[in-house]
């Protein structure tokens, strides 16, 4: 952005990874539970609403525009990557929150999307699209806690964001979005993740309809993920899998057809 200088995207990222970081220390400091867990994710959406409000405030002071509104959800076909902490705050959102008629249509919508991305290559379901299991009539049945990828993608031109949605598979294509709330959320959720491994607590991304599916089926998923099982495992990706993946994090887009 034009205006005052600001330190460069690396820089961005370290600070924000130190400050996920640092947030998990003290919340988990006494040790990691459910509800540890809960209040941590908790904060940390807090905290990167309270830095995306920033950035929209300072884009209308520069005349840039943010092209995000309810009703538009051309991005809510996409894949989207959640981790199981956040998938734990998702579940508790639906049991205490959710009326039984909408938690079992959800049931419905992710078990489905489950069906057709699960076995997936990694390629294959970046190109997917196909509804979110908690979108209804254009908005989303889970907004409040809604995961750190659906925070963080922040539109200058909801025009561009619908040219993908009609041509996933053209790489030229990109969606015009912001780079710094993709990196504040981004490295917010590697700082915390980075916690988790200190604990011997496997916390790795994979597809939202995946791991709410798998959580859908085992009430007691959640416990034996915290005593260092891998409940939420999935198949080992191949090299260029984990390529594809990492280009897809760091949001950086092709022109070269290597689909």
């Amino acid at each position: 952005m034009d205006g005052n200088q600001v330190p460069d995207l690396d820089d961005i990222g370290n600070i924000f990874f130190q400050d996920g970081y640092r947030m998990a220390s003290e919340y988990l400091a006494e040790g990691v539970s459910k509800s540890r867990l809960v209040s941590l994710m908790t904060a940390a959406y807090k905290a990167v609403d309270g830095l995306i409000d920033s950035f929209r405030n300072r884009c209308l002071r520069e005349g840039l525009a943010i092209d995000c509104r309810e009703g538009c959800s051309w991005c809510c076909h996409q894949a989207v990557l959640v981790s199981p902490q956040e998938v734990l705050l998702i579940s508790q959102y639906l049991n205490e929150d959710m009326p039984d008629k909408l938690q079992s249509m959800i049931r419905t919508n992710a078990s489905a999307k489950a069906v057709i991305t699960g076995n997936m290559s990694v390629q294959e379901f970046l190109l997917c699209l196909h509804p979110c299991p908690f979108l209804d009539n254009g908005s989303c049945l889970i907004y409040r806690v809604r995961p750190m990828a659906c925070r963080c993608y922040l539109s200058s031109d909801a025009d561009s964001c619908h040219a993908k949605y009609q041509q996933p598979g053209n790489r030229q294509i990109i969606a015009a979005l912001y780079d710094f709330p993709l990196l504040a959320g981004r490295s917010i959720n590697e700082g915390i993740r980075a916690v988790f491994l200190q604990s011997n607590i496997i916390t790795s991304e994979w597809l939202l309809e995946v791991l709410i599916t798998k959580t859908f089926k085992n009430p007691s998923i959640f416990n034996e993920w915290l005593s260092g099982e891998d409940p939420y495992s999935i198949r080992e990706l191949t090299a260029e899998e984990n390529i594809y993946l990492r280009e897809y994090r760091n949001r950086k887009e092709s022109s070269e057809e290597g689909d």
